[in-house]
């Protein structure tokens, strides 16, 4: 059989029972971890082939699945993660089934069960002896950090780590202090290297090239001297009297503060021309619903048409006016985009920013695949304050991270095994 992943990925998971596939291109994904399991389809009776429902509601998602499987789709029992989570009528039926057949599972974005206190991954943790085989894939290995890979790891095989959450944090996660005067858990490239080498067996296949080049635009604006005094007594009245605050609280609330600033919106309406001159497409990402509202009453965005992608708008209507005619789309992080065709698309927007890496990876990893033939540009707005450098540090910090872990157990390292 000509698998098309690493040489001797068959034989490696017919010894451990377990690997793991990062792939960057969904379709590619699919394809290798369906060759898989066809290289194991006499020693199974089904498939358990688990995947967020955000995954399940694209339809070519499933049409993908089946068109690969080929003759022995008929055997692919299909979960979301979600409702193994909520429903407990769908984790028994799973359990009886993985009780009773030989099973083949496969979990796709498996970064969806790196937290060890949600009930997904406390479910599936419990019953992963009981699969045959067990194989994760994921275009995005980790968003957070090391610790992301604890659960997958754990799922694959409990012997490749051989330690509990607070060991492995303490091994390699080091505590430092940062410019910023708090205690932070952050990896070194010695320890990323080292989880690596314990992970290594597992990875059966690692492409996580980007297929597009991307274009960078760093824009920093300045408060204006109004806006600088209202958010520092808008701040300052925040924090009175409290001697403790939830950070991700400090977070939403100071953030609003500068979101809509003067010179970021003065230089989103410049930008916006010309891009529109040029006759491209472009999608703005942003936090909070009150900016899109802020837009539609404000008249800021006269003479320009948009449509809107969020959790609250129809979002089949919206993609479809995007791809036949409208140029701009303002969407919120993480809102399913309905097999949107990105290829349309050259301009990227991060009109305000979040300390959520993965939403913003899985935006530009949106854009790979051998359609896709111009450049993306990617223009980041940041505003001058200490909240907005904290995540712009903090989002760098789990990008190089990303990328120093997908270089040490890319197709030419493991080749060399």
């Amino acid at each position: 059989m000509n698998l098309r992943v690493a040489p001797g990925a068959a034989e490696k998971l017919a010894q451990l029972k377990a690997g793991a596939l990062f792939v960057k291109e969904e379709t590619k994904k699919i394809a290798l971890a369906l060759d898989l399991v066809k290289s194991k389809q006499s020693e199974i009776d089904f498939i358990v082939w688990i995947a967020p429902a955000a995954f399940w509601a694209r339809k070519t998602y499933w049409e993908n699945i089946r068109k690969k499987a080929g003759c022995f789709r008929n055997k692919i029992c299909s979960y979301s993660v979600e409702s193994i989570s909520i429903s407990d009528n769908k984790y028994l039926q799973l359990y009886n089934l993985i009780d009773k057949y030989r099973t083949f599972c496969v979990i796709d974005d498996s970064i969806t069960i790196k937290n060890t206190e949600a009930g997904r991954t406390k479910r599936l943790l419990a019953v992963r002896h009981k699969f045959k085989y067990r194989l994760i894939l994921s275009s995005l290995p980790l968003a957070q950090g090391l610790i992301d890979l604890y659960s997958q790891l754990e799922f694959l095989d409990s012997k490749i780590l051989r330690m509990n959450e607070s060991q492995f944090s303490n091994m390699f996660l080091p505590f430092y202090e940062d410019c910023y005067k708090t205690w932070r858990r952050w990896s070194r490239p010695e320890d990323e290297k080292l989880l690596v080498q314990m992970m290594r067996p597992y990875v059966l296949t690692c492409d996580m090239a980007q297929n597009r080049h991307f274009k960078y635009i760093d824009n920093d604006f300045e408060l204006t001297d109004v806006e600088r005094r209202s958010y520092k007594y808008e701040k300052d009245f925040f924090l009175k009297n409290r001697t403790q605050v939830a950070f991700m609280e400090v977070v939403q609330s100071f953030q609003r503060m500068y979101t809509l600033s003067y010179n970021k919106i003065q230089a989103l309406l410049i930008l916006l021309k010309n891009i529109t001159e040029r006759k491209e497409k472009v999608i703005i990402y942003i936090r909070f619903l009150d900016e899109i509202i802020f837009f539609k009453e404000s008249g800021f965005l006269n003479g320009f048409d948009f449509v809107e992608c969020t959790g609250k708008s129809n979002k089949r209507q919206a993609v479809s006016a995007f791809t036949s005619g409208t140029d701009i789309m303002f969407c919120t992080y993480g809102v399913n985009q309905q097999d949107l065709d990105l290829s349309l698309c050259r301009n990227i927007i991060f009109f305000s920013q979040t300390f959520d890496y993965k939403s913003k990876a899985q935006v530009l990893g949106s854009f790979s695949g051998g359609k896709f033939k111009q450049d993306i540009n990617i223009y980041n707005f940041w505003v001058k304050t200490g909240l907005e450098m904290i995540i712009r540090d903090n989002l760098t910090r789990k990008a190089n991270v990303l990328s120093h872990v997908c270089r040490i157990i890319s197709q030419k390292e493991i080749n060399r095994l």
